[in-house]
């Protein structure tokens, strides 16, 4: 996962949720019309670099996320509107457990934050959960939290691992080449360290390089072994 930092509530969401003061029966996530989910959708993906709250995959338009709710609605119906509680994740259908992991698999079950569960919204986020050179992730410094987030979102799917190790592979940041497929030039130890800042930062459209807190954590460890390894020639 990320740190997404939450902006403002959309203002269709506010002027719905204004303009059904007086019905509060009317005001629940069910009623809330499809151009107004549309919205809140865009307003998602904007503030999460159009990747996946949870999975850090691509979400290309509106049409391929759901809107999740990360405290689930079936234990807090009071925060069934809560923007602060809204993110944008895959698949497009919510209840699709086809993948195997992300906010399907994690559906209605009971959270607890930073006990069992961590909010992508939480600012130490990104230091939470570390990942290697082979895709895996694993819970930093034996944190429950992130363990159990990991399991409850199955961020350790051999899926979701191929497809974060694929991507690693991708930016020349293996330290040996495959002997299955073609590497790309692999990185200098100063071009590693340039690139874990800059895939951090959004593109001019405002969209992050997908698997970026994986990328950037890899590429820290890379440029080290480089360094290393430079060391010990000149020792030599």
């Amino acid at each position: 996962m990320r740190h997404v930092v939450k902006k403002a509530e959309p203002q269709a969401l506010r002027d719905w949720k204004s303009s059904n003061q007086q019905s509060p029966q009317n005001l629940n996530y069910s009623n809330l019309p499809s151009d107004v989910r549309n919205q809140v959708r865009a307003a998602l993906l904007n503030e999460q670099g159009h990747l996946c709250a949870y999975t850090l995959r691509r979400i290309r338009s509106i049409t391929d996320c759901h809107i999740e709710h990360i405290r689930p609605q079936n234990t807090n119906p009071e925060l069934d509107l809560d923007y602060a509680n809204m993110a944008a994740c895959f698949p497009k259908d919510g209840g699709d457990k086809s993948s195997g992991y992300g906010a399907p698999i994690k559906g209605g079950q009971g959270i607890s934050l930073n006990e069992n569960f961590i909010s992508p919204h939480e600012a130490s986020t990104n230091n939470r959960f570390l990942y290697n050179s082979k895709g895996e992730v694993s819970a930093s410094d034996h944190d429950v939290a992130a363990l159990g987030t990991i399991n409850i979102l199955q961020l350790c799917h051999k899926q979701l691992v191929e497809l974060r190790r694929t991507a690693i592979e991708a930016h020349g940041l293996t330290i040996q080449r495959s002997t299955t497929r073609k590497s790309k030039k692999l990185k200098s130890a100063a071009e590693a360290r340039r690139f874990a800042r800059e895939v951090l930062q959004p593109d001019s459209n405002g969209q992050l390089e997908p698997f970026c807190v994986v990328l950037a954590q890899v590429a820290l460890k890379y440029a080290d072994n480089e360094e290393a390894r430079a060391r010990r020639i000149r020792s030599q």
